[in-house]
């Protein structure tokens, strides 16, 4: 009787090591929106939403699925999703299709959406953030991954239609306010557009297949190797960028050896360029806070055209809309006519530069703003976060991409 007692605690005991030894689950949910009833056809996002869903499969992940959803339909899947991710440790949400953000709060756009007034915004589209905490609150690693800034027709009648009391739809999407243990991966930057692609993916999407089932390479350094060939496909025309929160490292296929080296970009040609995006601004942070402080937040008002050509590069992109000279030239000048005074500040101590290569970077950071009008109505006060794409040019660094959020 002792010895079966013995076998029982020692069969028992490699049952715990056994789930201990188990991996904790890992679930996704991958959507891919292309056919829109009222916004046309987009070619790549049901073709990403099946490469990706395949391949996360085949690096262990359970997989919800869903393609061409309307509201009711993403919602279900939406639902099937929580229930999944009871006892899961990790959780992976992919999205490609039309997205949004209004007031700097992101949506995805269902295929049978009518958003033709921002009244209907709450009713046709479904807040990504409420996804996220679907995830952060059941799951210790939450993965978000978004080629959803493809240009998108939504935001330009939104913004048509709205009043001074109703929601403003901007292009790309918003960075989100807070992450709890989250990695969030957008395939461009804040408030820029996207490209679709001319193949069978979109080059986000592409580049995220090629790396995603590296082993042994974390979360961040995949990031790095498909934000370094995105930006060599589109000739630096687009750049993923992310935010996160996680407290450990992360990798998709666990590795015990070293990492091995990525595979070069796919464009051979722009090997110096790849090579350039690894290398640190270093020292430029002094100077490129020194050109926020001389100039983007002490424009002459007086010299618009000089502001903006000592600002801006040969054209720029401002929340999503690709700008030349001229036209930039008349906006800001426009905007700051309207005003009896006004003044900008950086907030201490807020500024965060992120190297891109070499003379390329990003920069984010908190600015204080004071407006008084000129008809004598209220002030305009209150602080931002903005975040500027920069290159260094031979007569210092200009604005590529431009976009803010209010605090």
């Amino acid at each position: 009787m002792g010895r079966l007692a013995i076998l029982a605690w020692a069969f028992l005991g490699l049952l715990l090591l056994r789930a201990d030894a188990e991996p904790a689950r890992r679930v996704a949910l991958v959507i891919g929106n292309g056919t829109y009833a009222e916004a046309g056809t987009l070619a790549n996002p049901v073709n990403d939403a099946l490469d990706i869903a395949d391949k996360l499969r085949s690096i262990g992940f359970e997989v919800i699925e869903g393609n061409d959803l309307g509201k009711r339909e993403l919602e279900r899947s939406i639902g099937e999703f929580s229930d999944a991710l009871e006892g899961a440790g990790v959780g992976l949400f992919y999205y490609a299709g039309h997205g949004l953000q209004v007031d700097g709060r992101n949506y995805i756009v269902p295929v049978d959406a009518r958003l033709d007034m921002p009244v209907k915004l709450q009713l046709e589209a479904v807040p990504i953030d409420e996804v996220l905490d679907i995830m952060e609150q059941q799951t210790k690693v939450s993965l978000v991954f978004l080629d959803a800034c493809r240009n998108n027709p939504f935001a330009r009648g939104l913004s048509r239609t709205a009043t001074t009391r109703s929601a403003t739809a901007l292009a790309g999407l918003a960075q989100f306010d807070s992450t709890r243990g989250s990695f969030i991966a957008f395939s461009t930057a804040p408030g820029a557009v996207a490209m679709d692609g001319t193949g069978r993916n979109s080059p986000f999407a592409a580049a995220l297949l090629r790396h995603i089932a590296e082993p042994g390479q974390s979360i961040n350094d995949m990031m790095i190797a498909v934000r370094r060939d995105v930006v060599s496909q589109t000739r630096e025309g687009q750049r993923p960028w992310e935010q996160g929160s996680l407290l450990e490292r992360f990798e998709f296929v666990p590795g015990t050896g070293p990492a091995k080296a990525p595979e070069p970009a796919v464009a051979p040609a722009l090997s110096t360029q790849v090579a350039a995006l690894e290398r640190s601004v270093g020292d430029d942070k002094a100077s490129i806070e020194k050109f926020l402080r001389d100039d983007y937040l002490e424009p002459d008002a007086k010299d618009m055209r000089a502001a903006v050509n000592r600002l801006y590069g040969a054209s720029a992109t401002i929340f999503g809309t690709p700008y030349d000279i001229e036209t930039l030239v008349k906006v800001k000048s426009d905007w700051f006519a309207q005003w009896a005074s006004w003044s900008l500040g950086l907030e201490p101590g807020s500024l965060e530069v992120t190297p891109h290569g070499e003379g390329s970077a990003q920069a984010v950071f908190a600015m204080s703003y004071d407006y008084v009008p000129k008809n004598k109505s209220a002030r305009v006060a209150g602080k931002a976060r903005v975040t500027l794409e920069l290159i260094k040019t031979d007569k210092g660094w200009r604005i590529v991409s431009e976009t803010s959020q209010a605090m």
